[in-house]
C-alpha cells in the first residue's frame, strides 16, 4: 500500500488496449486488472514531481521564516501564546494546565496534539526560547510543504496528473499560503491532516485492502485531537460511502480508539463529559457580544470562576443570545461567512480568485467523477459552518485550502484542454472506450 500510488479510475476499457503511461498522466480510465504494473521509469517520474513540489514549497517557506527572523525578530516570541503556555506546563509540571495568565489547574481548552509537539521542541531547544520558536516555525513550514504533495495527489484523484501538478505548484509558490507557517499554532498541521484524511477517504470507494480504512481512521482520529472542527465533514462522507460499510466501520473504530483516551482523561479530571475541547460554545459567545470576557483579556472571569464554570456560563450566554437575537445572529453570521471566504483584506483579490476558479474546477471534477466531486463539496461546505458563528480569524479557513487549490488546478488544466467540450461519457454511447473518445 502506497500513499502516493499512481492514479486510476474504475471503468472497464477493452482488455486488448495496451498500457499507456500518457493516459495515466491525463487522468484517463485504466482497469488495474487488465494492465501490467506501472513501469519503474514512470513511477520514478511521479515521485520526482512530488518531491520537486515538496522541495520548492519548503524552500519558499523557510525563506519566509529566515526573512522574518532577520527583519522582524521581535515577532518570533511566545508572549501569551496558548499552545506555548500549555507546552510549558507539560515540560515543567508534567500537567496539561491552563493556557491563560493567572489561571491554574487542568484544561481542555486545547486539543492535546500540538501542545505535545511544542513540548518536545521545548525539551530540545529550551522552554519558550527564541530557538524553540524558530524550530516550531520550521516544523510548520515542513507540514505546509508536505501538504503540497497531498494537494498534488488530490488534483490527480479529482481529475488528472496535469491537474495535480498544477495544483501542487500553485500551493508551493502561492504568496498568501507562506504566512500560515509563521503562526505558532496548529494551522499548518491541521491543513495537512484534513487534506490527507480527505484523500484517503476518497480512495476508500475503490480500495479493497482494509489497511486503507485503518490508516484513514487513524488520520481522522489524530485530526480530531488536533482540532475537533476537522471532523465536521466526516459524518456526511461516511454516509456517502455507505456501500463500503466494512471500511467505514473499521475507520470509525480506529478513530474512536484514538480519541477515547483523551475523552476519558477529561471525564476523570473534570467529572464531566467533554468531547475533546471545552471551549466550543464559548467561542460562539466571544463572537456574539462576549469578546470582552475572553480569558486573554482583562476581565479575569475565566481565572476567577475556573474553566468548567466559565465555559458553562459562556455556553448558556451564547444559547441565550441566539434565542433572543436570531436576526442579529443570522446577519452577523453572514458577515463572518463573507470574511471566511474572502480572507484578510491584503489577499482578498487572490483569495477570491482561488474561490471562483475552484468552483469551476468542482464542475469539471463532477464531469470526471460525480462521487469524488460531491465528497470534495462536502468538505468545503461542512467544515466552515461552525466558523460562521465564531470570530472571523483568517487561519480558520486554511485547513480547506488544499481542497480549493486542488480544484483550482483542475479548472486551469480542464479549461485549457478540449475536455471542457467533450465530456468523458460521449464516446460510451457508441461502445468506445474512454481512451478513444477523449481528444488527444
Amino acid at each position: 500500500m502506497s500513499f502516493f500510488r499512481p492514479h486510476y479510475r474504475a471503468t472497464t476499457p477493452r482488455v486488448s488496449e495496451p498500457y499507456n503511461p500518457r493516459a495515466i498522466e491525463q487522468g484517463e480510465s485504466i482497469d488495474l486488472e487488465t494492465q501490467p504494473t506501472v513501469q519503474p521509469k514512470h513511477r520514478h517520474k511521479l515521485f520526482h514531481r512530488a518531491t520537486s513540489i515538496f522541495a520548492a514549497a519548503l524552500a519558499v517557506r523557510l525563506l519566509a521564516v529566515a526573512y522574518l527572523a532577520h527583519v522582524h525578530p521581535q515577532m518570533i516570541a511566545w508572549a501569551f501564546n496558548e499552545q506555548g503556555v500549555v507546552a510549558r506546563s507539560i515540560v515543567t509540571t508534567h500537567s496539561f494546565s491552563s493556557p491563560y495568565h493567572d489561571a491554574h489547574g487542568p484544561t481542555a481548552w486545547l486539543g492535546p496534539v500540538y501542545p505535545a509537539i511544542v513540548a518536545v521542541v521545548f525539551l530540545i531547544f529550551g522552554v519558550q526560547s527564541y530557538a524553540s520558536a524558530l524550530a516550531i516555525l520550521a516544523f510548520n513550514a515542513l507540514c505546509s510543504a508536505a501538504t503540497g504533495v497531498v494537494v498534488y495527489q488530490l488534483g490527480k484523484e479529482a481529475h488528472s496528473e496535469k491537474a495535480g501538478c498544477c495544483a501542487g505548484w500553485m500551493w508551493a509558490v502561492s504568496p498568501n499560503l507562506v504566512i500560515f507557517p509563521l503562526i505558532v499554532w496548529d494551522t499548518s498541521l491541521s491543513a495537512l491532516f484534513l487534506a490527507s484524511a480527505t484523500l484517503l477517504t476518497l480512495r476508500l470507494r475503490s480500495a479493497k485492502a482494509t489497511a486503507w480504512a485503518a490508516v484513514c481512521g487513524a488520520l481522522w482520529g489524530v485530526a480530531a485531537l488536533l482540532n475537533p472542527a476537522l471532523l465536521a465533514p466526516l459524518p456526511l462522507l461516511a454516509l456517502m460511502l455507505a456501500k463500503q460499510w466494512k471500511h467505514i466501520l473499521l475507520l470509525a473504530l480506529v478513530a474512536i480508539a484514538i480519541i477515547s483516551p483523551w475523552i476519558i482523561r477529561n471525564y476523570v479530571v473534570f467529572h464531566k463529559l467533554i468531547p475533546i475541547r471545552s471551549n466550543g460554545w464559548a467561542e460562539v459567545y466571544f463572537a456574539n457580544g462576549g469578546v470582552a470576557h475572553h480569558p486573554i483579556l482583562k476581565s479575569m472571569e475565566y481565572q476567577r470562576l475556573g474553566e468548567i464554570t466559565f465555559t458553562a456560563e459562556a455556553n448558556r450566554r451564547a444559547v441565550e443570545y441566539i434565542r433572543t437575537h436570531p436576526g442579529d445572529f443570522l446577519r452577523d453570521s453572514l458577515h463572518r461567512a463573507e470574511s471566511f471566504w474572502l480572507g484578510p483584506p491584503t489577499f482578498t483579490p487572490w483569495t477570491l480568485a482561488i474561490d471562483v476558479v475552484a468552483l469551476a474546477g468542482l464542475i469539471l471534477a463532477h464531469r470526471k467523477s460525480r462521487p469524488i466531486a460531491l465528497q470534495l463539496l462536502v468538505v468545503l461546505v461542512a467544515y466552515p459552518l461552525i466558523f460562521y458563528a465564531c470570530l472571523p480569524i483568517s487561519r480558520y479557513r486554511h485547513p480547506i485550502d488544499p481542497v480549493l487549490y486542488a480544484l483550482a488546478g483542475v479548472a486551469i488544466v480542464g479549461m485549457s484542454s478540449s475536455e471542457r467540450l467533450s465530456p468523458s461519457w460521449v464516446g460510451n454511447q457508441q461502445g468506445k472506450s474512454m481512451l478513444e473518445c477523449l481528444r488527444k
